[in-house]
C-alpha cells in the first residue's frame, strides 16, 4: 500500500495515518516490544503488550462485529502483525488497522443521550470481552487503579507539587490502600478497557460511533472501567451539567447499568475509582511530564480540569456519591 503517512499525537506508540490514493486510510501503529511491563508467565517468558492488543481486536471481531472497533487488516503473509529491529535498538511491532473516522468525544457538546450511549457502549464492550483470557491481559501499569496506592511513589518525586495538594493526595492514596485494597481481592476481573475518555472516543453528536487505544487494557473489575468513564463527564464550572460535579457523570453509569447490570458492591467501587482515576490524572500525568518535558503540552492537557474535580470531590461524602449512583441506575429522584 503505497499511502502519505500523517505522524498522529500519542503518549508512547508512533502513530500515523496513512492515506492512500484511492482515499483509503488506516492506521500504523510502531510500538516497542514490551514497553509497559507486563507480569512474568512463570517460566521466564513475558507476554507482549502490544500483542495483546492485537489479540483483543481480532476477538472482537469475531465476538461483536456490531462493536465500532479498528479491525486488524493482515500483512501479504497473513500475520496481524510484524516485528522488526532498527540497528541496536529495540524490538518493536508494527500493526496496521482500518481507520474509523468521526469527531473526538472530546471535542464534542455531551447530552444525556451521548453521556448514556457512552456507559451503554462501554456495556456492550464489557459483555463481549467477558471470558475473553490471554497472558497479556495479567499485568500491571501505572493507569492500573488496582494498584493505585503505589503511586504514592511516583508522588514523591513531585518535588514542585504545592504542600496542600500533596498531602490530600496522600490521604486519598493511604485510604485506598486501609480501606478498598482490600475488597479488591473478593471482586471477579475480566479484561477492560481501563481508558474510556473523549480522546478515545468518536461520536456523531448523538452516540458513540468508534471506540479507540487499547493500549491500556488489562484485567481488572467492571467497576474500574465503569469508573474511568464517568470520571471523564463530571460537571462543573463551564462544562456540561454546570454546577451538578456528578450529574453528567451519573448519565455515563446508569447507560452502563441498563445493558450491564451493576450490584451494590460494584456501585460502591464505582465511586472510589472515580476518585482514584481523578487523582491518578494528577499523579501520572505530571510524573510522566518530568521524564519527556518536550510532550508536556499533550501530557498536562487534563491536569488543570483534573485538580479542580478533585477538589470538587472532596467536599461530597462518599457514601452521598454512591447514593447519586444507586438512584441514577434505579431511576429514582435525585435532589
Amino acid at each position: 500500500m503505497n499511502a502519505a503517512a500523517e505522524r498522529l499525537a500519542a503518549e508512547h506508540d508512533d502513530t500515523f495515518r496513512l492515506t492512500a490514493a484511492d482515499g483509503t486510510e488506516r492506521l500504523l501503529k510502531i510500538s516497542v516490544a514490551g514497553r509497559d511491563g507486563a507480569t512474568g508467565l512463570g517460566d521466564g517468558r513475558v507476554p507482549d503488550p502490544v500483542s495483546f492488543q492485537t489479540a483483543v481486536l481480532l476477538h472482537l471481531a469475531l465476538a461483536a462485529p456490531e462493536l465500532p472497533v479498528q479491525r486488524v487488516v493482515a500483512a501479504t503473509d497473513g500475520r496481524p502483525e510484524l516485528a522488526f529491529t532498527d540497528g541496536a535498538g529495540p524490538r518493536r511491532l508494527v500493526r496496521l488497522t482500518s481507520w474509523l473516522d468521526g469527531q473526538l468525544l472530546s471535542a464534542a457538546v455531551t447530552g444525556t443521550a451521548l453521556r448514556r450511549s457512552i456507559g451503554g457502549t462501554l456495556a456492550r464492550l464489557s459483555r463481549a470481552l467477558r471470558g475473553f483470557d490471554h497472558p497479556g491481559a495479567h499485568r500491571t501499569h501505572q493507569w492500573d487503579l488496582q494498584n493505585f496506592w503505589r503511586l504514592g511513589e511516583l508522588l514523591g518525586e513531585l518535588p514542585d507539587l504545592e504542600a496542600g495538594l500533596r498531602a490530600e493526595l496522600t490521604e486519598c492514596l493511604d485510604r485506598f490502600e486501609t480501606a478498598v485494597r482490600p475488597r479488591l481481592a473478593r471482586v471477579a476481573t475480566q479484561v477492560i478497557h481501563t481508558d474510556f475518555h473523549g480522546e478515545n472516543l468518536l461520536t456523531d453528536g448523538d452516540r458513540i460511533t468508534g471506540i479507540l487505544d487499547f493500549g491500556d487494557a488489562l484485567a481488572g473489575p467492571v467497576a474500574m472501567d465503569v469508573g474511568v468513564a464517568a470520571c471523564y463527564q463530571l460537571g462543573g464550572r463551564g462544562q456540561p451539567g454546570g454546577d451538578d460535579l456528578l450529574g453528567p457523570a451519573l448519565d455515563v453509569v446508569a447507560g452502563y447499568h441498563e445493558i450491564d447490570p451493576l450490584d451494590d458492591r460494584d456501585l460502591d467501587l464505582v465511586a472510589e475509582f472515580i476518585t482514584a482515576r481523578v487523582v491518578a490524572r494528577i499523579i501520572v500525568s505530571q510524573w510522566n511530564a518530568t521524564r519527556e518535558p518536550g510532550n508536556t503540552g499533550y501530557l498536562l492537557r487534563r491536569t488543570p480540569q483534573a485538580i479542580e474535580h478533585f477538589a470538587a470531590l472532596r467536599q461530597v461524602p462518599h457514601d452521598e456519591i454512591v447514593r447519586r449512583l444507586r438512584a441514577a441506575c434505579t431511576r429514582e429522584a435525585c435532589p
